[in-house]
């Protein structure tokens, strides 16, 4: 009955231990821009030109017609995002905040990262104005 007992303790131990492991934290207080920017849920990418690192958990997307929007990841890119090919799976034709992810294939190895919120930015001025903001914190 001991031996249970104890058995039992330990078991609950690890799965608390686990629970505590994997429960998502919160982004960094740097991302919460929404008194600073439009936060948007979906933008479509049918004309998506390119992308640009912010740093490790965000990046910017520019579309057609220089349209621009910061892609915050619910967790940080692990490597060096400029040597990174990037992918977007998306839902047909637009990128849904917290429902899709960019994904990352380093040496045959794909990582996927959920994009957690969706900012429009005005124009290039703001991207660089957001971008050094970002950087200093």
């Amino acid at each position: 009955m001991k031996e249970m007992l104890k058995s039992l303790c330990v078991f609950s131990f690890f799965i608390i231990f686990s629970a505590c492991a994997t429960t998502q934290q919160g982004l960094p207080a740097k991302y919460d821009l929404g008194k600073e920017l439009k936060e948007i849920n979906q933008i479509n990418t049918f004309q998506l030109s390119s992308w640009e690192e912010v740093d490790n958990q965000s990046i910017i997307l520019e579309t057609g017609l220089h349209k621009y929007y910061l892609l915050v990841l619910r967790n940080p890119i692990i490597g060096v995002i400029p040597s990174l090919t990037i992918g977007i799976s998306s839902t047909i034709s637009s990128i849904t905040a917290r429902f899709d992810k960019i994904f990352i294939n380093e040496g045959g190895v794909t990582q996927y990262y959920f994009i957690d919120k969706i900012y429009e930015l005005k124009d290039r001025k703001q991207v660089d104005e957001i971008k050094k903001q970002l950087l200093k914190k």
